[in-house]
């Protein structure tokens, strides 16, 4: 590097096959990277792919010059990029198309996905200089840090897979930082769609990791059996400082269970309300577990209009095989006292589990029409997304080990399992399910007959235009 130039970090938040949200998620991995990072020898800037909605599907295995342009402008030493199942592939080419334009940019990626997946990331993908591995912002800080100097001996990065001299090397591994305020208050200037000035929704996280043991998750593995919470103090500082930035009225907390410890829930609502802060509405997922009057009337006083709760079975045999650690007879009382103190909540449901019966399903059917759940407070998936790091994987995998997470083509399954892909054909990742779609419309029938009519008259209407191509 020549010296006084400062190293430019771009952080890329790459779009996926679909735009999932209402509100638009702060990219907290990237941003929380650059915030740990910075510092006056560093020029950071981030790029949001996401936005607008309407462009996310043309910028997916597409080059967007628009996009384009703004990258080899900035022209970056380093970019980095998150990976999950649905933008994975579209890393890897925004990957290979950045180093294409940009031969020095060292470009490295992290994340759920690619922490599981590092080797063969950097196999598959000739463009790829490394992967770090999960819990990102040490190891990353050591490898900004190396290139700045102009170093590209990375031995001693931790977490880091990456290739030297044709051979692909993975460094040692590091446990988690004990003490998340050492991590500083996000800047969230990174991405400029993130500073304006009417912003009125914004994310936040005060703890990482879920000591859980569900089979279908991978938060318990990812985060090292640990559950790490940020001081109260830093929570309402950071709560503080965008009440004072943006006009905001509502926040969400992005924990993977805010109510997981029940002191610390009551905390955070305590320092809420003693700040005033409880004029804002606040959204948070949580356990049925971790639920109790109590706790859901601290929650209401201190301004939380809605909880998201993973209940995932009416089958208590089901919740057994998935080790959910929840009971079911909770829900009678649950229920009732959030509608009392006020709280929306919406209840995810599963169906076609591993080893899952028909009448087992109907169990979940029977539990939502004994609560009497409006069609806005419950969701029912079908089948269990196979994801690296969890149980279920590791099930899938001794069926299957000679899968391939990136690819194209896999005729070899087995069984219940089969391959969901994107719109170019590529693997996203396997999926369980148990039995056929026409118990699924059964079972969508009995929970919703006006819902389950609607979808059955879009579906022949689109049918009947296709086949007589119809322009809508």
């Amino acid at each position: 590097m020549e010296q006084n130039k400062k190293t430019r970090l771009l952080l890329l938040s790459v779009s996926s096959t679909s735009f999932f949200y209402e509100q638009l998620v702060l990219p907290f991995g990237l941003v929380s990277l650059g915030s740990y990072v910075d510092g006056p020898d560093y020029e950071i800037k981030g790029i949001e792919m996401n936005r607008p909605a309407h462009k996310v599907l043309q910028r997916y295995l597409n080059v967007d010059e628009e996009v384009m342009s703004r990258i080899v402008d900035f022209s970056p030493d380093i970019v980095a990029m998150s990976t999950y199942s649905s933008n994975m592939y579209n890393v890897l080419f925004w990957t290979k198309t950045i180093k294409q334009r940009l031969p020095d940019a060292f470009i490295v990626i992290g994340g759920n996905h690619a922490s599981y997946m590092a080797q063969e990331s950097l196999e598959y993908c000739s463009g790829l200089d490394a992967v770090i591995k999960f819990e990102g912002e040490i190891p990353f800080k050591a490898l900004c840090e190396k290139i700045a100097s102009g170093s590209r001996d990375f031995s001693d990065v931790p977490n880091m897979v990456y290739r030297d001299n044709g051979r692909i090397v993975e460094n040692e591994y590091i446990t988690y930082m004990r003490d998340l305020d050492s991590l500083p208050i996000l800047n969230r200037s990174y991405f400029g769609e993130q500073d304006d000035s009417d912003l009125s929704h914004a994310d936040v996280i005060s703890a990482r990791g879920c000591t859980a043991n569900c089979t279908f998750c991978n938060c318990n593995h990812y985060w090292s059996k640990t559950h790490r919470t940020r001081s109260i103090q830093s929570v309402i500082k950071e709560i503080e400082t965008l009440k004072k930035k943006y006009p905001l009225k509502s926040i969400r907390f992005r924990d993977e269970t805010l109510t997981l410890r029940k002191k610390y829930c009551i905390e955070v609502c305590n320092a809420i309300i003693g700040a005033h802060l409880n004029d804002i509405k606040y959204q948070a997922h949580s356990r049925l577990d971790g639920l109790d009057e109590e706790v859901i009337k601290e929650l209401s006083m201190a301004g939380f209009e809605q909880l998201f709760i993973g209940v995932e079975s009416g089958s208590k045999d089901v919740l057994k095989r998935l080790k959910k650690g929840i009971n079911l007879s909770k829900l009678e009382t649950i229920i009732p006292l959030l509608r009392e103190y006020n709280i929306r909540f919406r209840l995810s449901f599963m169906s076609s589990t591993p080893k899952e019966t028909f009448q087992e399903t109907l169990e979940t059917v029977k539990l939502i029409k004994k609560l009497k759940l409006s069609r806005d407070e419950y969701y029912i998936g079908v089948g269990v997304d196979i994801y690296p790091g969890t149980f279920e994987c590791e099930r899938f995998l001794k069926i299957h080990p000679d899968y391939k997470w990136l690819g194209k083509d896999y005729d070899n399954f087995k069984g219940r399992y089969f391959a969901l892909k994107d719109v170019a054909g590529n693997i996203l990742h396997p999926k369980y399910r148990e039995y056929s779609l026409a118990k699924t419309a059964v079972i969508f029938f009995l929970l919703s007959p006006e819902y389950f009519m609607q979808k059955l008259y879009a579906l022949c209407v689109k049918k009947i235009k296709s086949v007589f191509k119809i322009k809508s």
